[in-house]
């Protein structure tokens, strides 16, 4: 992001788009990345499109869940709730339809070159076992530019009647996060969220050599929240937060592995936003906007913790509309279960504690000696 410290820009409602309720309350969405898993927001992202009571004033994203907001910010942009519903089904038909999937309904007018991704996802089974992207996709093919072709339109991001939308990339020379916002939203920027290196080519925007956002921002939280989004903040996960047992095999190990620096990022992002909270109980109303919009946070987490845990290895690989549909049902299921519990709390109070993440590592509990080193 350019300049996190400017005031993110509260969503507005044009002519011809549905009002929302006059007591709505403002909410940021953050989704995190998971390949075909992320197919878990856009069913949490289906319902809550259909809840009343709730605005989404940013939303952010990471890979997957880079390509979920920005469908879902240019259809609030567009068309309203029912135009986001819309878009966010037609990317994941366009996906299975890319996958070689047989049972797309349409997917013969929906993507001139179904199958392409089908041999990308052997590509990934192949770059699981050591191989180098050009021994696995010599071509440099990358099926996610045909799947946005036509669909997406970024001239819709940074409009009154759009969420604010942020975005993570991965700077290759630096491995920091790089923050895209609103107009800066581009095919070649969500590509860069999503490019796995072990698969795809390299993505370079303005000289700079991007990989995907999962690496450094999964996704992007203590950002937003400094520079203004809704104080609510609602993480979409799509991976388990712990698994009690050890992987195994050579591919689980690899999957697991993957799947811990993916959620490394997560686990920073919620630590600092958990011990910035802790230290700033007693800021004074009078504090530096940024400060106090930290100690006022409110989050909230929507996850499906054992659905994840038992799904067979290799899940985030499968792009068949039948896997993605039945993420999409388990994903509007733990939404319409969280409203149904946590729907008074927002605007009020967090759900999710973050004082696991504030314990943990070396930082000494409140009154509790300071390390010494002799």
């Amino acid at each position: 992001m350019t300049d996190t410290q400017t005031m993110l820009r509260p969503a507005d409602t044009g002519s011809g788009h549905p009002e929302p309720r006059v007591d709505a309350r403002p909410v940021t969405l953050a989704l995190q990345g998971g390949g075909s898993l992320g197919a878990f927001s856009w069913g949490v992202l289906d319902r809550l499109l259909d809840e009343p009571v709730l605005r989404i004033g940013a939303a952010s994203g990471a890979s997957a869940g880079a390509m979920n907001a920005a469908m879902l910010a240019q259809g609030l942009a567009t068309g309203g709730p029912g135009e986001a519903k819309r878009l966010l089904e037609a990317f994941w038909r366009r996906v299975a339809s890319a996958s070689g999937s047989p049972d797309v309904a349409g997917a013969g007018t929906l993507l001139p070159f179904a199958g392409l991704m089908s041999p990308v996802a052997d590509a990934l089974r192949q770059a699981a076992r050591g191989l180098s992207r050009t021994q696995v996709n010599p071509l440099g093919l990358n099926p996610l530019r045909g799947v946005l072709d036509g669909l997406l339109d970024p001239s819709a991001f940074g409009t009154p009647n759009a969420p604010t939308l942020v975005i993570s990339a991965t700077r290759v020379r630096t491995g920091e996060a790089k923050l895209f916002r609103d107009a800066e939203v581009t095919a070649e920027a969500l590509l860069a969220s999503a490019c796995l290196p072990q698969l795809f080519p390299t993505v370079v925007i303005d000289g700079e050599a991007y990989w995907d956002g999962g690496y450094a921002a999964n996704p992007p939280l203590r950002a937003l929240v400094e520079a203004g989004a809704p104080a609510d903040i609602v993480l979409v996960r799509t991976t388990p937060e712990e698994r009690p047992d050890l992987p195994a095999g050579a591919s689980g190990v690899a999957e697991r592995v993957d799947e811990i620096a993916f959620g490394t990022a997560l686990r920073q992002e919620l630590r600092s936003l958990a011990l910035a909270q802790r230290f700033l109980t007693d800021v004074p109303a009078s504090a530096v906007d940024a400060l106090a919009r930290l100690r006022d946070a409110r989050m909230h987490v929507i996850g499906a913790e054992e659905a994840f845990r038992a799904l067979k290895g290799g899940s985030h690989r499968d792009a068949s509309w039948g896997f993605l549909t039945e993420m999409r049902d388990l994903g509007r299921g733990a939404a319409d279960r969280w409203l149904a519990a946590h729907r008074g709390s927002v605007g009020v109070r967090s759900t999710m504690d973050l004082s696991g993440y504030a314990a943990s590592g070396l930082v000494p509990a409140l009154g509790a000696a300071p390390l010494t080193v002799t």
